[in-house]
C-alpha cells in the first residue's frame, strides 16, 4: 500500500527539488522533512504537529492535501497501552497496644505534622510557581496571524509574554492574544511570585507563521525550465551553450538523450535537423536550418518566467 511519504517524495523528486530546497521555502526543518517522507511519524512530538507540516508540505508540492493526509491516518495505528498491577502481601504481626503507646504516638504525629507543615510552607515560598502553557504547542505551525495563548499557574503570580503582563484569574488561569510575524517566532511565556520575585518559572515555545496565500505565490514564481535534446536514425554535430556555458560540441550518436535545467538562455547549432529533435518542458521546439548548408540554430531566452525563442 502507498503511503503518505511515498507520494511527497516521489512529487519531490519529479520537480527535482532537493531537502535543503524545500526547507528554506517552507520554513520546516530539514529533519521533519526527512521524517515524513520516510514515514517516521513516531519522531513527531504529537499528531497535530505531524499533520501540521504534512498540510504545508503536501500545499508546497501542489498535491492533494485531504488524500495525503486520509493516506497518513490510514497508516497510523494507536497502539493499546497495558499496565501491571503488583500485588503488594502485608504481613500483619500483632501489636500489644497500652495507654503509654497511644500517648507516644500521638504526640510523634503531632510533631510530625507541625514540621511537616513549616517545613511545606519554606518549600512553597523558594520553590517557584508551577507553570503550563497549555495552547499553543512548541513548533506549532499557523497560517493566522494573531494566535491565543493560554496556560495556568498558581494564584497571585505575575506572569509575562514576550515582557507583556498578562492578567491571571484566581484560579490562576491567564489568555492572551499574540501577533506573529512570518516566519519563526520565539514566544517566552514567565512566571513569578509576588512574594519571591527571585524565584522564575520560563516556558519557551516556538511557533511557525506560514500564511497560505503567501505560499502559494511562493510556488508559482518557481519555475523550472527542463530541456532535452534526442538524437535519432543517424550521428549529428551537435554545439548546445546553457547559461553561457558549453554543455556539448561534438558528435553525438543515434537515440541518446541529454538533459540540462536551463536558468537564463540557450543555444543549439545542429548537423543535422531533421535527426535532431528539442523539447522545454515537454513543449517540442522547431529548429530553423539554413537553405545552403543544412545547418540548423535555434536561441531561446527566458524572460519573465516565459521562454523566447528566436
Amino acid at each position: 500500500m502507498i503511503t503518505a511519504g511515498e507520494i511527497i517524495k516521489n512529487k519531490r523528486e519529479e520537480l527535482k527539488k532537493d531537502l535543503n530546497h524545500v526547507s528554506s521555502d517552507t520554513k520546516i526543518q530539514k529533519r521533519y522533512l526527512e521524517y515524513i517522507e520516510n514515514n517516521q511519524f513516531d519522531k513527531f512530538d504529537s499528531d497535530i504537529f505531524a499533520c501540521g507540516f504534512l498540510k504545508i508540505y503536501s500545499q508546497y508540492l501542489d498535491l492533494d492535501i485531504q488524500k495525503v493526509l486520509a493516506l497518513y491516518r490510514r497508516s497510523t495505528k494507536t497502539r493499546p497501552t497495558t499496565s501491571k498491577k503488583s500485588n503488594i502481601l502485608v504481613k500483619r504481626d500483632k501489636v500489644k497496644i497500652s495507654p503509654k503507646l497511644i500517648g507516644i504516638i500521638t504526640l510523634s504525629i503531632f510533631l510530625i505534622s507541625v514540621i511537616g507543615y513549616i517545613g511545606y510552607q519554606i518549600y512553597k515560598f523558594q520553590k517557584p510557581p508551577i507553570l503550563t502553557v497549555s495552547q499553543p504547542i512548541d513548533e506549532y505551525i499557523s497560517e493566522q496571524e494573531t494566535i491565543v495563548i493560554k496556560g495556568n499557574t498558581q494564584a497571585s503570580t505575575i506572569v509575562e509574554i514576550n515582557g507583556n503582563k498578562v492578567e491571571v484569574n484566581d484560579s490562576g488561569d491567564f489568555e492572551s492574544e499574540y501577533t506573529l510575524k512570518q516566519g519563526v517566532n520565539s514566544i517566552s511565556v514567565i512566571a513569578w511570585k509576588e512574594s519571591n520575585t527571585n524565584q522564575k518559572s520560563n516556558v519557551t515555545l516556538k511557533v511557525v507563521y506560514s500564511p497560505l496565500e503567501i505560499a502559494e505565490i511562493e510556488e508559482e514564481e518557481v519555475k523550472e525550465f527542463i530541456l532535452i535534446l534526442s538524437i535519432s536514425q543517424s550521428p549529428s554535430w551537435i554545439k548546445l551553450d546553457i547559461d553561457g556555458e558549453n554543455k556539448i560540441s561534438q558528435v553525438l550518436q543515434p537515440n541518446t538523450e541529454h538533459e540540462y535545467r536551463v536558468e537564463s538562455n540557450f543555444t543549439l547549432v545542429t548537423g543535422r535537423v531533421q535527426n535532431t529533435s528539442l523539447t522545454v518542458n515537454n513543449e517540442a521546439l522547431p529548429i530553423s536550418s539554413s537553405s545552403q548548408s543544412g545547418i540548423g540554430q535555434l536561441t531561446c531566452n527566458i524572460v519573465n518566467s516565459e521562454l523566447k525563442c528566436e
